[in-house]
């Protein structure tokens, strides 16, 4: 029988990431997982409390998930922040004129800069045999879509970063990649406007939204069982 996989699920509670979490751990692998304000209880995995906007506190997370499972084999970072519910209403420049400051820096830190530190710390940890980096972003960050200015910048700079990390971490067997989702069933799509919405569901091809199950599938299949594809952003939005 193989040796189970050591993962680390960055924003294991949120609704991706507990998806994320289940499904790995249906599948045999070993679990550590972060949390920002209420934690899941996932069977036989170990929590930890981690405040993102802390570049510090990110890498000595995984320093811990290294050393409770011995090594780690996958980071999966599915940790992020819609930021203020107001600027997924409306349309124009009036969503850009309330982007504050502190909101920018916020989704910057959040998003980008947590998902540096981890990778950097797990290009530390990861062994001889290499690894999985899978970051879960956004159709944002891809397509031009109406979503607010600094959530599709920090969606666009993942993307940029899983296509330098690969290059960077490729000579260590380290492969990296993004998932996409489009609009899901709940998470963010619970901010939107019906309108946005309904035009989303009528240009989809499948003409529907998404699962976090279905997002979990193709995140479990890169951390566990990819073996050649690295850099690449995989879009899931149903063909929009």
């Amino acid at each position: 029988m193989a040796e189970a996989r050591r993962c680390l699920v960055l924003g294991g509670s949120g609704y991706v990431g507990s998806e994320v979490c289940r499904l790995l751990a249906e599948r045999g692998a070993r679990l550590v997982y972060t949390y920002r304000r209420s934690e899941m209880q996932h069977a036989g995995a170990l929590g930890l409390r981690v405040e993102l906007t802390q570049f510090a506190a990110v890498e000595s997370a995984v320093q811990q998930a290294a050393a409770h499972l011995g090594g780690l084999d996958a980071l999966v970072q599915c940790a992020g922040t819609a930021g203020d519910p107001a600027l997924y209403q409306g349309k124009g420049e009036a969503k850009l004129q309330r982007i504050s400051e502190h909101g920018w820096d916020e989704m910057m830190d959040v998003s980008a800069k947590s998902t540096f530190a981890a990778c950097r710390a797990a290009a530390r940890v990861m062994g001889a045999q290499g690894g999985q980096i899978v970051v879960v972003g956004s159709m944002d960050g891809v397509k031009s879509v109406p979503a607010p200015v600094h959530y599709a910048a920090a969606k666009g700079a993942l993307r940029a970063m899983v296509q330098a990390l690969a290059k960077e971490l490729g000579e260590k067997r380290i492969l990296v990649n993004m998932v996409a989702p489009g609009i899901l069933e709940g998470g963010l799509a619970r901010l939107l406007s019906d309108e946005l919405l309904q035009d989303y569901l009528k240009h989809s091809s499948l003409k529907r939204t998404g699962s976090a199950r279905e997002i979990a599938e193709m995140v479990a299949w890169l951390a566990l069982e990819n073996s050649y594809v690295t850099g690449q952003s995989i879009v899931l939005d149903g063909g929009l």
